[in-house]
């Protein structure tokens, strides 16, 4: 933490990145660091290839995530809810930077093999214990000395609401309500951050899940509970992809299920899997994921395969998971 704090002191220029597709914790977290670290006077940019959600549009100064990245070397590059470069879906970044030594990585999500190299020469504040990115960036502005105004506070509460699914998930433990404390404290109030997030659901959103629910299905081989939706959907619904978000909580909700998945057809010809669980059904499914070439956490995480046509996909998509669990039982 002191490194970190050394090396923004000593920059000027800083570029903050998220992984593509933000959600709330990597919205908020940006949103705060952001405009904290403008009060230190530096020359602060964030970036997100795809736009701010609609749902977060509630948040202050959401204007200052760009999906643009100028092409100049920065002081420093600030990784944020993510450890790889490759989750931004940024092509190269030799261009804006000049070393990994002026890299910070913030991140809650546990390393994987994959992340070695630069990940040495870097300075990192990764915590898997910790609930999200948001109660990170809050140790680091307190060890910064900044003062965290309401509109640092209400995006950070905002990132570790939805990243402990409105405090009801078992990373809720008790760094993250004192944290939570705290930045209440500041003026932002989640009952608000509650509307925003769940009730407030478009005519279209509502009948994509619909459809998704619809389809749910329970594979007597795994024992998970399925659905998936395909981008016709989303045209026929009127709906767009970020309606999807919060709809697998939804179906992990299902009691005899071991896990549930949900997926989804990306715009780049990719299937995309969001898998869920809980503390008691004792399934790791990070360990699928990762098996399929994606991440996350033990009760939250994801993947993408290749493949265009997601309903065609669901049965082969099946089988991976069946000998990925085979691995490891």
């Amino acid at each position: 933490m002191q490194n970190a704090v050394n090396l923004i002191k000593s920059s000027k220029d800083i570029l903050i990145l998220t992984h593509k597709n933000p959600d709330g914790d990597a919205v908020g977290s940006v949103l705060g660091l952001g405009q904290a670290l403008n009060s230190l006077d530096k020359n602060i940019e964030c970036f997100s290839k795809d736009a701010v959600p609609d749902v977060f549009e509630f948040l202050p100064n959401t204007a200052m995530i760009k999906n643009r990245v100028n092409l100049k070397n920065y002081d420093l590059i600030i990784l944020l809810d993510c450890a790889l470069f490759s989750r931004t879906g940024l092509d190269s970044v030799n261009n804006i930077i000049d070393s990994f030594n002026n890299l910070l990585i913030i991140d809650h999500h546990p390393k994987g093999a994959e992340e070695i190299g630069y990940l040495d020469s870097c300075v990192q504040i990764i915590d898997p214990t910790a609930s999200s990115a948001a109660v990170l960036v809050y140790d680091l502005l307190k060890k910064l000395d900044i003062k965290i105004t309401k509109d640092i506070a209400h995006c950070l509460l905002t990132g570790i609401f939805t990243d402990t699914g409105g405090f009801q998930h078992s990373n809720t433990d008790e760094q993250t309500l004192e944290t939570t404390a705290k930045l209440m404290r500041k003026g932002p109030r989640i009952d608000k951050i509650a509307k925003n997030i769940f009730n407030s659901k478009s005519v279209p959103a509502i009948k994509l899940w619909g459809k998704a629910l619809d389809r749910i299905q329970k594979d007597k081989n795994t024992g998970m509970a399925v659905s998936y939706l395909s981008r016709k959907d989303l045209e026929e619904c009127g709906a767009k992809q970020e309606d999807i978000s919060g709809l697998i909580s939804v179906i992990n909700t299902i009691s005899d299920a071991k896990f549930s998945l949900l997926l989804t057809e990306s715009d780049d010809n990719k299937i995309r899997g969001s898998l869920r669980s809980e503390e008691y059904r004792n399934i790791d499914v990070s360990r699928i994921a990762k098996s399929l070439g994606g991440g996350g956490h033990k009760l939250a995480s994801g993947f993408e395969v290749e493949g265009e046509n997601v309903e065609g996909g669901v049965e082969r998509i099946k089988e991976m998971i069946l000998e990925a669990r085979k691995g490891y039982e």
